[in-house]
């Protein structure tokens, strides 16, 4: 089995490539404009441990108006360094579909894959942007999703 100690340099690695994507990707930029201008920008995603990962890998994103100001990731346990506008939470083998693009961000939220806590008409109102976030992870080292057995659905 594989701890989060194990993951968590990977971690950090991939999240500053996806922060580094994001801020040049210019599609994100305008799919994004207005994000966390007037409310929190941040946001958390959960990758639920799955397969031989036992513990889960918590990112925070911290975003606005188009742009990644810092993704950090989270030691279990700890408490994000503001409460985010939203969570997105899912299976870690679901977050490595949704990196190759083998299933769509919106899609997943509507059918339960993707759970969403937060508010659903902010993220239906910035879908364009959360398809941009989505294609922003071809752009980085996407071995942090293949390294490990995520098992089976």
């Amino acid at each position: 089995m594989v701890k989060f100690d194990e993951l968590k340099e990977i971690g950090k690695k991939w999240a500053a490539e996806y922060c580094e994507a994001l801020n040049n990707t210019p599609s994100y930029q305008e799919a994004a404009k207005g994000w966390g201008i007037d409310f929190e920008g941040a946001m958390v995603f959960v990758m639920e441990a799955s397969g031989e990962i036992e513990d889960d890998i918590v990112s925070f994103l911290d975003l606005k108006n188009g742009k990644c100001l810092g993704i950090k990731i989270l030691s279990p346990g700890e408490k994000p360094p503001r409460e985010p506008i939203m969570t997105l939470s899912a299976p870690f083998l679901t977050w490595r579909h949704l990196a190759f693009k083998e299933i769509d961000p919106i899609q997943s939220l509507m059918q339960g894959k993707l759970k969403l806590e937060g508010d659903m008409s902010l993220a239906m109102r910035y879908a364009r942007a959360a398809m941009e976030l989505a294609n922003a992870v071809e752009k980085t080292d996407t071995s942090f999703f293949t390294r490990f057995d995520l098992g089976g659905e």
